[in-house]
């Protein structure tokens, strides 16, 4: 069974600052299926309070929660994010023991509902559609500032491209402050960029600061090593191939100042790299290799 989910509630959900996320209320429409607002009465309707508790950081990823309405007992998935998820979920609950489940974007459905209590569960979730079939179309050159730009580390680079989910990745030298632009138009799924500081220490591996743009073909893009405070698009923002997104930088796990750029997906619940071909600013079609030099007019 799907439930519409108001968006005002998944904002309360990742921008509440302590352990309850606060009031969200639920009620029934006019064809009996579930809605879920901030509102105590949507169109003149009592609305049934429910509270979820979980602590800040935990409150903008998806989550499996118990609920209980009209005497019937709920397992409830809550995805936030701007990007469908693959649910992965064991409990006696279910048939086989298990339920392996696509959710969509910005959505909550309920996963199962019985007139007794809920048996204990366990469940992981990954970003993506397993069903995602990346194309080949190329992707734009990922520099907005005119100048010329050298790959330092391309597909399967012995520093830090040798392992998944970075095989298919691409490191272009940038000054700090470059414009960094779409490859391919789609949705904004993240935005981090509060970090300053960088290094090639592990103690900087998951610092770095990046945005992750949803394709139409299921596969998404990384934009990694954001300069901080620069970046110029929210979560669920629509973007255009060509856009402005951020400023390049040195955030994180980086030796200097540059772009990490990648395409991934999920694939056999597993975050994979696509190989792909960039598209230079003059339509010339290319496989980027380390040292090339591409000039952006």
């Amino acid at each position: 069974m799907k439930i519409k989910l108001f968006n005002l509630a998944i904002i309360l959900l990742s921008l509440i600052p302590h352990h309850s996320i606060g009031e969200i209320y639920k009620y029934k429409d006019k064809n009996g299926n579930w809605v879920f607002g901030d509102k105590r009465k949507v169109h003149n309707q009592s609305a049934e309070k429910l509270a979820i508790k979980k602590k800040t950081h935990e409150l903008n990823r998806p989550v499996v929660v118990k609920h209980k309405a009209d005497n019937k007992y709920q397992l409830i998935i809550i995805n936030p994010y701007h990007a469908p998820i693959d649910l992965k979920i064991k409990s006696t609950a279910f048939a086989n023991g298990f339920l392996r489940k696509t959710i969509k974007a910005d959505s909550t459905e309920i996963l199962f509902e019985h007139t007794q209590s809920i048996p204990e569960y366990k469940y992981r979730w990954i970003l993506g559609d397993p069903e995602a079939d990346s194309t080949e179309e190329p992707y734009l050159f990922p520099v907005g500032s005119k100048q010329a730009y050298r790959i330092t580390q391309s597909f399967k680079g012995r520093f830090s491209h040798y392992r998944e989910p970075n095989i298919y990745s691409v490191d272009i030298a940038m000054p700090v402050g470059a414009y960094i632009s779409a490859a391919r138009a789609g949705t904004v799924i993240w935005v981090k960029d509060d970090y300053h500081m960088g290094g090639a220490k592990a103690y900087f591996l998951d610092k770095a600061n990046y945005i992750n743009v949803l394709h139409d073909d299921g596969t998404y893009a990384v934009y990694a090593h954001i300069l901080q405070g620069t970046a110029e698009v929210k979560p669920g923002d629509k973007v255009a191939q060509g856009q402005r997104l951020a400023r390049a930088g040195s955030s994180g796990y980086s030796t200097g100042p540059h772009l990490h750029f990648v395409i991934r997906k999920n694939q056999g619940f597993s975050i994979r790299s696509v190989p792909f071909h960039f598209m230079s600013d003059n339509g010339h079609v290319f496989k980027p290799k380390a040292g090339m030099i591409i000039k952006v007019h």
